[in-house]
């Protein structure tokens, strides 16, 4: 069989890239060269893994002797990832499997074609750490000016038209958290008591996390967090925020003695 391999990472892929798209090159190529193309496989998957639907149902066909040649529109249609892409190259070889890509006018079945493949390939890894070093550098350059840039918005926050801001409703809960854990503390309880306590008055009040029920952990992260007074943290790096803050920088230091 000739199998044909179409694959975007998004189904908002441009046109340029598209599934169909693809298929179209693949089957304009294979009548040009007279080559019969039994079954063309889809899949919206990142090309950066090899565990994909697509491709495991591929090996499956390999692995039973069906397989005599793998069509793509390009190669990085097949692996981005350059280790992964050897290691599946180099399985199709042994299975004498041949890799023809259609806009690199490259054939396997050749010494040239391999070597190419290997260029290719490396080329498209290149790609994908460009592409990852620029989006941290840009978050790098997002924390400078004092703006998060990693991990999901804290309870008691929102989101909106790419602002930060307080949500009022958990706003107040937040608020009500810290208070009514110092007032424990200041009583005496242990952690424990204080926590099982504390989950308590959340219930009876009706206070909710994020429509369930506060479990320790929501409770621990709240408390633990020091967004809520003005500080964030990159990596390693520790710095303030710009958004407004819900909880005073005393009232968090005093929870965390």
């Amino acid at each position: 069989m000739n199998i044909g391999l179409c694959r975007v990472s998004s189904v908002s892929q441009k046109d340029n890239s598209s599934i169909p798209h693809q298929k179209k090159m693949i089957n304009d190529y294979c009548k040009m060269y007279n080559i019969s193309v039994d079954e063309v496989i889809s899949e919206v998957y990142s090309g950066t893994t090899s565990d994909r639907d697509g491709l495991n149902y591929l090996r499956e066909l390999v692995d039973e002797g069906k397989v005599e040649s793998v069509i793509v529109m390009k190669l990085d249609r097949l692996m981005r990832n350059f280790t992964e892409g050897v290691v599946f190259i180099k399985y199709l070889m042994d299975n004498k499997v041949k890799i023809i890509s259609v806009m690199e006018q490259i054939d396997t079945s050749s010494v040239n074609g391999m070597f190419l493949v290997n260029i290719l390939l490396s080329v498209s890894d290149l790609e994908v750490s460009t592409l990852k070093n620029r989006c941290l550098s840009g978050k790098r350059e997002g924390f400078l000016n004092k703006e998060k840039v990693c991990g999901r918005i804290p309870y008691g926050y929102e989101k909106r038209n790419g602002i930060i801001s307080p949500n009022s409703d958990e706003t107040k809960i937040v608020q009500y958290i810290y208070k009514k854990y110092l007032s424990l503390k200041k009583r005496g309880l242990t952690p424990i008591k204080r926590m099982k306590k504390l989950r308590q008055l959340l219930e009876m009040n009706g206070y909710k996390y994020r429509g369930k029920v506060f479990s320790t952990h929501n409770i621990n992260y709240i408390l633990k967090n020091g967004f809520y007074c003005g500080v964030m943290t990159f990596g390693d790096k520790v710095s303030k925020h710009k958004y407004d803050t819900i909880i005073s920088t005393k009232l968090y230091n005093l929870i965390q003695k």
